[in-house]
């Protein structure tokens, strides 16, 4: 017997409508059961350092969102990439997530050796906060304006000492990509730590430095370093109205590429179901816009502009300083190890 065109039509998609709703469902039960227990979040920086406190008070705020403890397991080594390692192979089910800085997906992958990519292998979930880095002179110096101290090194190449706290850290590469860019030539001088580098400044012993905010703020609001530059960033921040950028002062000297922030940020294994993503999205920004998160963000110098990053602008972020940071290494000839 011949069917019925439309009787059979209607049945195709009352399966179809069916199915869909079953997918719906399972989907929505499924974010509405996670989690049932604790999770865990594995940091690769030891107790104390900023990654780990950030993390446990930014999970102090979060964990009435998330209706669980949030617990943190500090995996200390080789640039974060330790702890990566552990999350990389942990179960895509939420309990196991990383934090750490943008590093680990940004510039270690281009300059260490891994048995893993951190790029395809882990899924970004939250950047949460932005941190930047002083261009610090001493007090007594010459330069002051970022202007004088470019246009110094342009007269005088390779006279102009440039402290940093290591070389293919965020401050090496940023001064070292803009003199790429302008023919101006440093001295860079590496130094083991930021405390180095400020004993060094205030003995007269260099002559400016790329340094945390957090680590010198209090030197400047003595009056013993000046501030000339914010190293990181397109647009002034805004705790900082007054001080330029690096690049809004460089581009009369020909600096043309953005320098992107580093920050902090949580991802979890490839494969993090889309709705543990957004759940967890949800649950850290409500921490991150916790009283006692803002107080220490506000004390640490964790900036806010424009945060959070998620979804598609975190993952374009992340590709565009991922490709910058390569090519950049790749011209200063930086070997990986």
């Amino acid at each position: 017997m011949k069917k019925d065109g439309s009787a059979f039509a209607k049945k195709v998609l009352s399966c179809l409508l069916g199915v869909v709703f079953v997918v719906c469902s399972a989907e929505g039960a499924f974010s509405q059961e996670y989690p049932t227990k604790a999770i865990t979040m594995v940091c690769g920086m030891d107790p104390g350092g900023v990654v780990d406190v950030a993390t446990r008070v930014l999970a102090e705020g979060s964990k009435k969102a998330l209706g669980q403890d949030i617990l943190v397991e500090n995996k200390p080594g080789a640039s974060h990439m330790v702890a990566a390692s552990i999350v990389v192979k942990a179960k895509p089910d939420g309990y196991t997530l990383f934090t750490a800085t943008d590093a680990p997906f940004v510039r270690v992958p281009h300059m260490m050796k891994l048995s893993y990519d951190p790029i395809s292998e882990m899924t970004p979930v939250i950047f949460y906060g932005i941190f930047t880095h002083f261009i610090v002179v001493p007090a007594d110096s010459p330069f002051k304006t970022l202007k004088d101290m470019l246009t110094y090194a342009k007269q005088n190449p390779d006279k102009l000492t440039f402290g940093n706290p290591g070389f293919g850290t965020v401050p090496h590469l940023t001064m070292a990509g803009m003199a790429l860019e302008t023919g101006l030539k440093f001295s860079h001088i590496p130094f083991a730590g930021e405390n180095k580098e400020i004993a060094a400044l205030l003995g007269g012993h260099l002559m400016a430095a790329g340094i945390a905010i957090e680590s010198c703020i209090s030197q400047v609001q003595a009056g013993k370093l000046r501030a000339l530059a914010m190293m990181q960033g397109d647009d002034r921040i805004s705790a900082f109205p007054d001080i330029p950028t690096l690049k809004e002062v460089a581009k009369d000297f020909g600096m043309k590429s953005s320098v992107i922030y580093p920050g902090l940020m949580i991802a979890g294994p490839k494969g993090l179901p889309d709705p543990i993503v957004k759940k967890l999205i949800t649950v850290f920004d409500t921490g991150r816009k916790s009283p006692g998160f803002q107080k220490y963000a506000t004390e640490r110098y964790i900036f806010q502009d424009k945060m959070p990053m998620t979804g598609q602008v975190l993952k374009d972020h992340l590709t565009k300083a991922f490709k910058e940071a390569g090519d950049l290494i790749v011209k200063l000839e930086i070997k990986k190890q």
